[in-house]
């Protein structure tokens, strides 16, 4: 019976899985509009990615090989698509090097690598109790790609704005983004501060989060997975600070 009723939250996985997969055809087509759905696409598959944990604990069939599935769908969605989708969207246009090979076919695999080399840490047995290193997949990888959404989403009373990150700032972010999913930063307890205010806060949040999707659609995606990322690193930075200033006191004092 577990078996039969663990197919719910597999589904919900492979959907994931199956928008990062669609994602990566639509960037392929290389105008900026398919560009575009397909950065849209990534941050759709994350309502499943988000679902399927859900089901599988109120179902009570939590189990490996969900844990594994939910890891390779993650890799999909949240490391090839995007990495994918920022090559065709601003990497392809960087110079050759040699036999077709371009820096941007050099750049692009970092991002796919370290999600995938994240998502394997985190499965051979991150301990959990204390929060999880590195930022979360999902947060990368809708993150990075929101940016080529930007300029196809309206704002109130502005409409669509021509958007157009500079190469030149879009590769250190990119790059910062996908060497923070490897780092040691602890994003885990940004989330655990709302979770702990109990039900109430959760749900406040989540429909602030709608309300400002209907209004500022992927702008909103870009802004608020950008804070958690520059948050969640700020903290971490304080808290070494902390320490630091901490351990100098102590060997001063002795």
């Amino acid at each position: 019976m577990a078996q039969k009723r663990s197919i719910i939250p597999n589904s919900f996985t492979m959907m994931n899985m199956i928008l990062g997969f669609t994602a990566i055809i639509y960037a392929s087509r290389g105008t900026a509009k398919d560009i575009a759905i397909g950065g849209t696409l990534i941050f759709v598959a994350s309502f499943f990615d988000f679902i399927d944990g859900a089901a599988a604990r109120a179902l009570r069939v939590e189990s490996p090989i969900g844990l594994q599935l939910d890891s390779l769908a993650d890799a999909v969605a949240y490391g090839i698509a995007p990495g994918y989708i920022s090559y065709q969207a601003f990497l392809s246009g960087l110079p050759e090097i040699v036999f077709g090979i371009n820096w941007g076919m050099l750049i692009a695999p970092i991002f796919p690598i370290c999600a995938t080399y994240r998502l394997a840490r985190f499965n051979i047995g991150e301990p959990l109790h204390d929060g999880f290193k590195g930022l979360p997949s999902p947060a990368a990888g809708i993150f990075i790609s929101s940016i080529p959404v930007l300029s196809f989403s309206r704002l109130p009373f502005v409409g669509k704005i021509d958007f157009n990150i500079p190469i030149d700032v879009f590769i250190p972010i990119f790059a910062a983004a996908a060497l923070l999913m490897i780092s040691e930063v602890d994003y885990s307890k940004i989330f655990a501060k709302i979770v702990k205010k109990g039900k109430t806060a959760l749900i406040i949040s989540s429909i602030i989060t709608i309300m400002l999707l209907f209004y500022f659609n992927m702008w909103t995606v870009f802004v608020l997975t950008g804070g958690y990322i520059m948050v969640g690193l700020l903290i971490y930075l304080i808290r070494l600070l902390k320490k630091d200033k901490a351990e100098e006191e102590e060997l001063h004092n002795e």
